[in-house]
């Protein structure tokens, strides 16, 4: 036990002086019970022996000298704050985990309430010796309550306390947690309260110590949640859904999914321990598409489903809008074909002799410049441009790769959205050097032969990938691929370019965003977006899915983690407990006359 209020010396001096006066009390010559004279000489007496001499008493009531002493002590313990546990002395930083996982529900409860039980608990027993900070781990991590002694504050902290349906950053937390400590300028320690731990290769100054919760649960998640046009035909798109077991048992599901409040899929599904499988959906609309995939009615044999978020996934087809395209090339009959498919592109072509004579004002006009080994003008700084094979110099062109082949491609970017390159063989191909900021979209094993550069106001895609030695040109993910690149590069004209992961800041100058609530959103630099659905500005809308997140529930710790926990309440109000019990025995005691 640890007393927070005052040193335990200046209780034990308190307790000295207060159990000192309440003996002096009691040694006090007591009033004689009520005595019947026969004369006043009688009554002269008893009135003199019943005069208080201090020290003189020879009898004490010891039931009613215990329980006052034992009243008065109480109190003094009260005035120190008694805390149960032994106390954290200095700085004490707690890194509480409020991510996806940490809504896993099992046996009726979610982690995140079992989390915050520990979290009460350790900030009354580190403010009992010194100061208390907590930081909330989402995905990206913020000070929920600044340094304090006073663990009343705490319960003001988690007003609106809610968990992000991405992963936690728990390394960006410690991080921040070892800066409190070090600033505080005390010695301190961090205790991360979260379902699964960091790599111990993080090094921090304070001592770091994993307070686990959680059980082992089961869950099966939408995986993967896509659409994107058919390149092929005009007004259709394609809907792809992947779901995945992380469970040791068999597992059913109803998969549906909606455009709008239209069905595109709606059937039973089975899944193997441990499985994963693919679902195919079309769909047909010239307009804007908002896909919902959701799980429902889900059974696992022996278990229950321990987590709701990743059993819905969200996704936005655009709608077909025209996109003006000057296309500049000597002749490329691939690069042609590709572009002819796509019934919303105006194609105007020309030779790389007639594009070196246009002015920038002509070239504005267009919402996207397509290269093929084609430089562009010197000076001219087109806000939107596809590069195949530029010329070296071009984008960080450097010559051509060695031994060229696809060893890796950045999959997630809206340029590859979609694409596969599975087996691609590529026999010449051009490798990059690459600037701050350069995504590479399709590597070679160390040789970047794709990118996607991005500035202010300006989008490039580069594919050194040359065209007639490779046989992606014959697949369909070569228009794909074209469509793609072409969308992501004039979006940079829209006022408002969203990402499209969680976590990332949202930012919109003097117009509304609304939530998938329908709610306005705080669209700030430095606001994340944390949840996930389909976010709206104007006419656009854009999808945030957490289906890119769905992984195994860490198992954490188990359930007699939560059974070791001190289930008593604070020791005060025991205290307070205990004085009201000694009250009814001390007026017990009196009426019955054991204490006259």
């Amino acid at each position: 036990m640890t007393f927070a209020g005052l040193a335990l010396s200046t209780i034990a001096a308190i307790a000295a002086a207060i159990g000192l006066t309440v003996l002096a009390l009691y040694l006090l010559r007591r009033t004689p019970r009520p005595q019947v004279v026969s004369n006043v000489t009688f009554w002269m007496r008893a009135a003199q022996s019943s005069r208080p001499r201090f020290l003189r008493a020879t009898k004490i009531p010891w039931i009613a000298f215990l329980l006052s002493l034992l009243v008065a002590l109480l109190f003094v313990g009260e005035l120190g704050d008694p805390r149960f546990g032994r106390g954290m002395r200095g700085t004490t930083v707690i890194v509480l985990a409020a991510d996806r996982s940490m809504g896993a529900e099992t046996g009726g409860e979610r982690r995140i309430d079992r989390a915050v039980r520990e979290v009460r608990r350790w900030v009354d027993r580190g403010t009992a010796g010194g100061r208390v900070a907590v930081v909330r781990a989402g995905m990206r991590p913020d000070t929920l309550l600044a340094l304090t002694e006073d663990p009343s504050d705490l319960d003001r902290a988690l007003v609106g306390l809610g968990l992000d349906d991405g992963p936690a950053d728990l390394r960006a937390a410690i991080r921040l947690a070892d800066r409190i400590i070090t600033t505080s300028g005390d010695p301190g320690q961090i205790l991360v309260v979260a379902d699964r731990d960091v790599d111990e290769a993080l090094e921090t100054r304070a001592t770091r110590v994993l307070v686990p919760v959680g059980m082992p649960a089961d869950t099966i998640a939408i995986g993967d949640f896509t659409a994107r046009r058919d390149p092929l035909a005009a007004g259709e798109y394609v809907v792809q859904v992947q779901l995945r077991s992380f469970s040791s048992r068999e597992a059913s599901a109803r998969l549906q999914v909606y455009d709008g409040e239209v069905p595109l899929l709606d059937r039973r599904v089975l899944l193997r321990p441990g499985a994963g499988v693919s679902y195919a959906a079309q769909g047909f609309s010239a307009e804007r598409a908002d896909l919902t995939a959701r799980l429902t009615s889900i059974e696992i044999a022996g278990s229950e489903d321990a987590l709701a978020l990743d059993d819905v996934a969200y996704a936005v087809v655009p709608a077909l809008r025209p996109l003006t395209v000057l296309y500049v090339s000597r002749g490329n009959p691939y690069l042609e074909a590709a572009l002819a498919v796509h019934p919303s592109l105006r194609v105007d072509a020309t030779d790389p002799g007639s594009f070196s004579a246009r002015s920038a004002e002509d070239l504005a006009a267009y919402d996207v410049l397509v290269l093929d080994r084609t430089p562009l003008p010197e000076g001219a700084q087109h806000a939107a441009a596809v590069l195949f094979s530029p010329p070296s110099g071009q984008l960080g062109a450097a010559g051509d790769a060695d031994s060229p082949r696809v060893t890796a491609m950045l999959g997630s970017h809206p340029a590859l959205r979609g694409v596969r390159l599975d087996g691609v063989r590529v026999r010449r191909a051009l490798r990059f050097s690459l600037e701050p900021g350069d995504q590479v979209l399709v590597r070679s094993g160390g040789d970047a032969i794709a990118i996607a550069r991005e500035t202010p106001g300006r989008r490039t895609v580069a594919y050194g990938l040359d065209l007639g030695a490779t046989d992606l040109v014959e697949r369909e993910a070569f228009p794909l691929m074209v469509h793609q690149s072409l969308s992501w590069a004039a979006s940079v004209r829209d006022e408002i370019p969203l990402p499209r992961r969680l976590g990332e800041p949202l930012h919109a100058t003097d117009q509304t965003v609304l939530g998938p609530d329908g709610e306005p959103v705080d669209a700030t630099a430095l606001a994340v977006i944390r949840h996930q659905g389909i976010y709206r500005v104007g006419e656009r809308a854009e999808a945030f899915s957490a289906a890119i997140h769905a992984r195994e529930i860490p198992s954490g710790a188990s359930a007699a983690r939560f059974r070791t926990s001190d289930p008593l309440p604070p020791l005060a109000v025991l205290v307070a407990v205990a004085l009201l019990l000694l009250m009814l025995l001390e007026w017990t005691l009196v009426h019955r006359g054991r204490l006259q």
